[in-house]
């Protein structure tokens, strides 16, 4: 391969590399499968640096646009030019390295979180089990009760601390399906995970749900359930309870996580 040639090759990479990381980010703002990894605060940011890399490679392909078509340098020096870029120049090795996130990334299919992560990151289950809110967490307005997600009955119990004083309160939430060896036959947690930053950060919460026919949902499933709340006990701790009417499976929201 000659140096020539090689040279306008590994700038044709370059500019490919730029844009194919733009049009990656973009993509995935687009979809919103970015929010599967990062809190949508920083969608704006996202695009911003999705812009910026496309930008980049299109100036970069302008700026070389003659090394590009005709495999020539057009600078009265080129050999001096040549001989400065080869200095600073990128190895393919690690033009590879920042192809690695397009690469995984269209292989990869973006997947939220689900039940295996409880396990994966060895969570404290007798802290879910406590329904106990993420500390620090503060709830700005609380909706009706039919419109409250497991979040916001999380910062409930925290606030208030008695299961009891909820009793009979009416309850619509949506969360996959959590369940251990802890879990009696008709009992299983409607769960969901938190994320303040990103997906590095997430935390899983839940309420525990007691429901006849819940040796029949798969762990994973996502359902909405409707009941009401009763004080009860699990693992040995006092908690409100969600006493099931309806468990109906249900579609993956198109934002999984509840963010604070």
């Amino acid at each position: 391969m000659s140096t020539e040639f090689a040279m306008r090759l590994k700038t044709i990479a370059k500019v490919i590399l730029f844009i194919s990381l733009g049009l990656f980010l973009a993509s995935r703002l687009s979809n919103g499968t970015l929010s599967f990894y990062i809190h949508p605060r920083f969608n704006a940011l996202t695009a911003v640096t999705a812009a910026t890399f496309i930008l980049i490679g299109l100036l970069y392909a302008y700026q070389h646009r003659q090394i590009i078509f005709t495999g020539a340098d057009d600078h009265d020096h080129r050999h001096h030019d040549h001989q400065h870029d080869h200095s600073h120049d990128l190895s393919w090795l690690a033009l590879l390295i920042l192809a690695l996130p397009v690469l995984l990334g269209v292989i990869v299919q973006p997947k939220p979180l689900g039940a295996a992560a409880l396990g994966n990151r060895e969570i404290n289950t007798s802290l879910l089990a406590s329904a106990q809110a993420p500390s620090g967490s503060q709830l700005a307005v609380i909706p009706t009760a039919g419109e409250r997600n497991i979040l916001d009955w999380l910062y409930l119990f925290r606030d208030r601390g008695d299961a009891a004083a909820f009793n009979d309160e009416p309850v619509h939430v949506i969360g996959f399906v959590y369940r251990d060896d802890r879990f009696a036959a008709d009992e299983f947690m409607v769960s969901r995970f938190t994320v303040s930053c990103c997906v590095a950060d997430a935390a899983p919460i839940g309420l525990i749900v007691r429901w006849p026919d819940a040796p029949e949902l798969a762990a994973d499933q996502w359902v909405e359930v409707s009941g009401t709340l009763q004080a009860g006990t699990f693992d040995g701790r006092e908690i409100p309870l969600l006493i099931a009417d309806e468990v109906v499976n249900t579609e993956t929201p198109s934002q999984p996580y509840l963010y604070q």
